[in-house]
């Protein structure tokens, strides 16, 4: 039981870390779901009261910048 505590408490804290650097990714991925009634506008509203409340945190997209560094070094994306 423990073991199945601390493996949900990591996932869930691996996965916070990834949104708070992900920048506008996850809040693209909302708008990008397809129109499936109540359920998609309760996620997009969701997503972004989240990302109103990381916006003053100031953390810096390092999706993007990844993204960014990984085109630069493989000549994609012009």
């Amino acid at each position: 039981m423990r073991q199945g505590l601390i493996f949900v408490t990591v996932l869930w804290a691996g996965l916070g870390g990834i949104w708070l650097g992900s920048g506008e990714a996850v809040l693209d991925l909302a708008f990008a779901l397809p129109d499936i009634g109540p359920v998609d506008d309760i996620i997009i509203i969701a997503v972004v009261w989240a990302e109103d409340l990381r916006a003053p945190l100031g953390v810096p997209d390092w999706f993007g910048a990844l993204r960014a560094g990984l085109h630069r070094l493989t000549g994609l994306g012009g």
